[in-house]
């Protein structure tokens, strides 16, 4: 009795140990299939160790044209250009170096590419400085309206983007307007052809109207796209998210602690009206006659700018704020523009649409 037991056991190590050096493989399943047997591949396939399921995954997704997607399952990097959208919205990326633009969504937190568009953009490289370089500008901007019945070289419309904006006036010193997203006449243009503008064939440009929303989707212009490893950026986020509820409180607090909320903007701060102590002085005067302050934040939006100026890095957050005072009341769309200085976050601009 005891040798019929022994001889099971061994006969059950054997099968077990035959399995193991048997095991399923991508390569059987790809084989399988080949053959025509799809039923035995599928069955196959719910075998494969997790790292074989993850490369089928991978596989599967650069099949769908889903490369963020497949570089996020393999743990690269994620697109970090656009850091933060409100539910249901998107952000505009275009590429000048490669004349691309992508359509930027969420998905689980994490953005991703859902439409990519050719487009035309400046006769000239490099980033706009004054008006009449035949540059497209770098940075990011908002759409401030949608513009229609225009003359044909422009074809169906185009949306008319806030440059130069209060960083491009003041820090950057550039100039210049009339800087659009719009259509064409006609089906063709030659690659890099516009005066400025970012130009898209009128069918490409009806699809992309879809995704933009004016006030509220960010369009970043940049030589390239950025990604960064997934716990960088969510790092990053987290500590703009934190740093903008942070001033948020601080400036609700302003009637009693005018300071703190002053810690929270850079000595080069940006305003077309002052400078920074006169700015400070008229804040001042303007909070000691508030009793209280009480504000709102929604539709919170962060996105990064594509280059490293002399200060750094800028990042443009944007949201609907509602403001209540004991005096005042204010309602719109805030921007401000943020950088990092000592390894602190700071305001070098505000703007409002």
């Amino acid at each position: 009795m005891k040798k019929l037991l022994k001889h099971q056991i061994f006969v059950l190590f054997l099968i077990f140990t035959t399995l193991n050096l048997h095991a399923t493989t991508l390569q059987d399943v790809i084989k399988t299939i080949k053959k025509g047997n799809i039923t035995k591949a599928y069955y196959m396939q719910k075998n494969l160790a997790d790292k074989e399921k993850e490369i089928l995954n991978i596989l599967l997704l650069l099949y769908q044209d889903k490369l963020s997607d497949a570089e996020l399952i393999s743990e690269k990097t994620v697109l970090s250009n656009v850091l933060l959208l409100p539910d249901n919205s998107a952000a505009i990326v275009v590429n000048k170096v490669n004349e691309t633009l992508f359509v930027i969504k969420e998905k689980n937190g994490i953005p991703i590419i859902v439409k990519t568009f050719k487009c035309i953009t400046g006769k000239k490289a490099g980033d706009k400085l004054k008006e009449g370089d035949l540059r497209t500008p770098e940075g990011i901007y908002l759409p401030t309206y949608w513009k229609a019945k225009l003359p044909k070289f422009y074809g169906i419309g185009a949306f008319v983007l806030n440059y130069p904006n209060v960083i491009d006036r003041i820090i950057l010193r550039r100039n210049g307007h009339g800087i659009w997203i719009h259509g064409m006449e006609g089906n063709y243009r030659a690659p890099h052809s516009t005066n400025g503008c970012i130009v898209l064939k009128n069918e490409d440009l009806a699809n992309l109207k879809k995704y933009i929303t004016p006030k509220k989707t960010p369009i970043i212009i940049v030589n390239d796209i950025s990604k960064e490893p997934l716990n960088s950026f969510i790092k990053e986020r987290n500590s703009l998210v934190d740093f903008v509820y942070n001033w948020k409180t601080a400036w609700e607090n302003s009637p009693k602690g005018i300071e703190n909320y002053f810690s929270f903007y850079s000595k080069s701060f940006a305003n077309p009206k002052y400078s920074f102590e006169n700015w400070k002085s008229y804040k001042r005067d303007v909070t000691s006659r508030k009793k209280w302050i009480k504000i709102k934040i929604s539709n919170l939006t962060i996105t990064k700018d594509g280059r490293i100026l002399k200060f750094g890095r800028l990042y443009l957050i944007s949201f609907n704020m509602d403001y209540f005072s004991n005096n005042y009341r204010w309602k719109g769309k805030k921007i401000i523009y943020v950088t990092k200085e000592e390894g602190k976050w700071k305001i070098l601009g505000e703007e409002s649409l």
